[in-house]
């Protein structure tokens, strides 16, 4: 047989499996696993509906300076922190397999419309990912946490494993940069305690002096200084006004120094109707209002000297 002849039936033979692979029922498709491909570099905004808030929006916006984020027309300083690592979670998202392929399973893996977290990317008015977080799955054995996806344009059902799921269905406190105080701890010259026990702690050139006379351990000032460099909440107070509970005001910590651009306010407020009786704010974050138990932040701030 003629090579000619030969390649003609190899030809018609490939054909053939071509043919069978394109009418067969299976009609198989090479799968990928990048369900969600997103550069972070490009995404200005992102608007979330997290579980977590109840499905209420929220929207995440990259400014000159940083990120807000808003929710019912209250826009704060968004976490650094946090939106970095939801942005790092986008490219987490890998699908280890398909869970299902019909819109009849949404509701099994909590999907359905109005059910699921849902997520939406941009960079400027172009959507480059929009997506539903569902229910999780967690295997103790195996020390896995899988949850299911699904992509607005789509019915199949994605399963991913990790954290990336959590990470991408947290709500609106989870965004909110929780900073009480940033400070530069060396150019802190003054600590001005008011309210319902009065004092100062003054840096002379020399030393430290207590209410002017009595020499403090420079050391020990140092360690209290290193402890309020950098303070963060925990709980926000929403919707607290310090006017209307101005007669809760129980301290004022005034931070100051010579090579400061401005003093530092910090104000305590006493509620007992709150779980944590005391309200915290400084004048560096004037939107964010912490609650605090007797420990934590109250502590950290207002500890006598004796104790530094």
């Amino acid at each position: 047989m003629s090579n000619k002849i030969l390649l003609i039936v190899f030809l018609l033979l490939l054909a053939a499996f071509g043919a069978s692979r394109i009418f067969s029922g299976k009609n198989e498709r090479t799968f990928n696993p990048e369900i969600i491909s997103v550069d972070s570099t490009q995404v200005t905004s992102i608007i979330v509906q997290a579980k977590a808030d109840s499905l209420q929006q929220i929207l995440l916006r990259r400014e000159s300076n940083g990120w807000t984020v808003s929710k019912n027309n209250k826009t704060v300083a968004a976490s650094m922190e946090s939106v970095q690592q939801l942005l790092a979670s986008l490219s987490l998202v890998k699908s280890a397999y398909i869970a299902a392929k019909s819109e009849e399973k949404w509701a099994e893996y909590e999907l359905a419309e109005g059910k699921a977290s849902h997520l939406t990317v941009y960079s400027g008015n172009k959507v480059l990912a929009d997506f539903y977080v569902g229910k999780y799955s967690v295997n103790p054995e195996a020390r896995q946490i899988t949850s299911f996806f699904r992509l607005k344009k789509g019915q199949e059902i994605y399963a991913v494993e990790g954290m990336a799921g959590m990470m991408l269905s947290q709500g609106f406190s989870s965004y909110r940069s929780k900073d009480l105080l940033k400070l530069d701890h060396y150019a802190v010259g003054q600590l001005s305690y008011e309210g319902d026990a009065t004092y100062e702690a003054k840096w002379t050139g020399e030393q430290w002096l207590l209410n002017g006379t009595i020499p403090l351990d420079s050391n020990k000032v140092r360690n209290f200084l290193l402890n309020l460099r950098s303070m963060s909440g925990e709980e926000f107070v929403d919707g607290f006004d310090p006017e209307a509970n101005s007669e809760k005001l129980l301290k004022k910590l005034t931070i100051s120094g010579s090579n400061m651009a401005e003093p530092v306010i910090v104000r305590c407020w006493q509620d007992t109707t709150l779980a944590k009786p005391f309200v915290i704010q400084s004048s560096q974050f004037p939107e964010s209002f912490f609650e605090s138990d007797s420990s934590r932040l109250f502590k950290r701030l207002f500890k006598p000297v004796t104790e530094w």
